[in-house]
C-alpha cells in the first residue's frame, strides 16, 4: 500500500503537550522496566512522550519467541551479550551503543505507529538527505536494507509504538548473534530477517553529489547527535523548543515537572522489575518445542525438559535446557553402551 509511507508526521489527536525523557542508562533490563513502568503508571490523555536510551551490546526478543530459535545463545554468553525479552510482540532485535531506540507513547485512541515512523523517517531524511521508506510492517528501509523495526503494546490506558534505529552499529556482530537454532520445532513467532544496514553505513557509500547540502560527514554521524536532532523536532511538533533546563528523574517519577524534557541518570527501586532478568522471564516464556537429540527426542517447556523420548537412559526432566550439556550426555550414553 503506498499510502503506508505517506501519513502526515503529525501530533496525535488528543494531545495538547509532549515530554521527552532521555535515559543516560545502559542496562537493556532497566531501560525495559523503565518503559514498562511509564506505560502502566503515566497518563497520556494531555501529554504525549517520548522515551529514548540506548544499550550496551544485548538482544532482545519479542514476548511470543523462543530464544532459542532466535539467538545464538551460546555465543551470546560466550561474548557478554545480554539477552532479554520485551513485552511487546515482534521479532528479535539487536541492541548496541551504535543503535538508538525511540518509544513513542499516547493514549489507546492515538496509537498511530506509521505517523511515528514518518515523523522519524522525514527527520532523518530532510538532515541527511537519505531516501528512508516505510513498509507495512512498520520498518524503515535504506533501499533493500533495514535500519529500523518496530513493535508496539497497547493497554485499556495507553499505548507505546517502540523502534530501533541503527546509527553505527556492530553490524557483523548482529547477524552473528541473531542466529539461533533452526533444528527446533516449534509454534513461536519467527523472526522475519532482512538485510540489515546502519545510516553511517549507507552514507558511506553515497557519493557528494548524492548527498543533501546540510547533511554532516558520515564519519562524525553519532547516535548522541542523533537523539538530540529527534528530540528537538519531536517537541516542536507541540510548537515547544528543547528547554534550558531539564528535570531529572527521581523517586517521585512524576509527568508533572515544568520541564518538556527529563533526564534519567539512574533507575528508582520501585521502577525496577526483577522478572525483567529472571531466567522463568527470558527463557521460560518461550513457546513450547521439540529438539531432536540423535535418538533422543526432547520436548521443552517453559525453559525446562518435560519429556525424553528414545533415550531412557538419560535423567534430566525438569532441568533448564541447555543444549550442549544434553549434546554431551547422549555422546556419553552412546560411549557407555558401546562398552557393554
Amino acid at each position: 500500500d503506498p499510502s503506508v509511507g505517506k501519513v502526515k508526521a503529525v501530533v496525535s489527536t488528543q494531545s495538547t503537550g509532549a515530554k521527552v525523557i532521555l535515559s543516560n542508562i545502559t542496562n537493556v533490563y532497566k531501560n525495559l522496566a523503565l518503559e514498562h513502568w511509564i506505560l502502566n503508571n503515566w497518563s497520556f490523555d494531555k501529554f504525549d512522550c517520548l522515551l529514548i536510551y540506548r544499550n550496551t551490546p544485548c538482544v532482545v526478543v519479542g514476548r511470543f519467541q523462543n530464544v532459542w530459535r532466535e539467538v545464538n545463545v551460546d555465543r551470546a554468553r560466550k561474548e557478554g551479550v545480554n539477552i532479554a525479552r520485551r513485552v511487546s510482540g515482534g521479532g528479535a532485535v539487536y541492541h548496541d551503543l551504535g543503535n538508538v531506540n525511540f518509544s513513542f507513547f499516547t493514549d489507546k485512541p492515538s496509537h498511530c505507529p506509521a505517523r511515528n515512523l514518518t515523523f522519524l523517517s522525514q527527520t532523518l531524511n530532510l538532515l541527511y538527505g537519505l531516501e528512508i521508506d516505510l513498509n507495512q510492517r512498520h520498518d524503515l528501509f535504506i533501499g533493500q536494507s533495514k535500519i529500523s523495526g518496530s513493535a508496539s503494546r497497547i493497554i485499556r490506558t495507553g499505548s507505546f509504538h517502540h523502534c530501533t534505529l541503527l546509527v553505527n552499529s556492530d553490524l557483523a556482530a548482529l547477524s552473528g548473534i541473531l542466529r539461533g537454532d533452526t533444528t527446533i520445532t516449534t509454534a513461536a513467532t519467527a523472526s522475519l530477517p532482512s538485510p540489515t544496514t546502519s545510516i553511517h553505513a549507507a552514507l558511506s557509500l553515497m557519493t557528494s553529489s548524492q548527498q543533501s547540502d546540510v547533511i554532516t560527514p558520515s564519519d562524525v554521524i553519532t547516535p548522541s547527535s542523533i537523539i538530540d536532532l529527534v528530540a528537538e523536532d519531536y517537541l516542536s511538533l507541540y510548537s515547544e523548543s528543547f528547554p534550558g533546563e531539564v528535570d531529572i528523574w527521581d523517586e517521585e517519577c512524576s509527568q508533572d515537572g515544568e520541564s518538556s524534557v527529563i533526564l534519567v541518570e539512574e533507575i528508582p527501586d520501585n521502577i525496577l522489575e526483577p522478572q525483567h532478568e529472571s531466567y522463568d522471564w527470558i527463557f521460560g516464556k518461550s513457546p513450547k518445542f521439540t529438539k531432536q537429540f540423535g535418538k533422543a527426542k526432547l520436548t521443552i517447556e517453559k525453559g525446562l525438559v518435560k519429556e525424553i523420548d528414545g533415550f531412557d537412559e538419560i535423567d534430566i526432566i525438569g532441568s533448564k535446557y541447555d543444549s550442549n550439556e544434553i549434546s554431551r550426555l547422549v555422546k556419553m550414553q552412546k560411549v557407555n553402551s558401546s562398552l557393554i
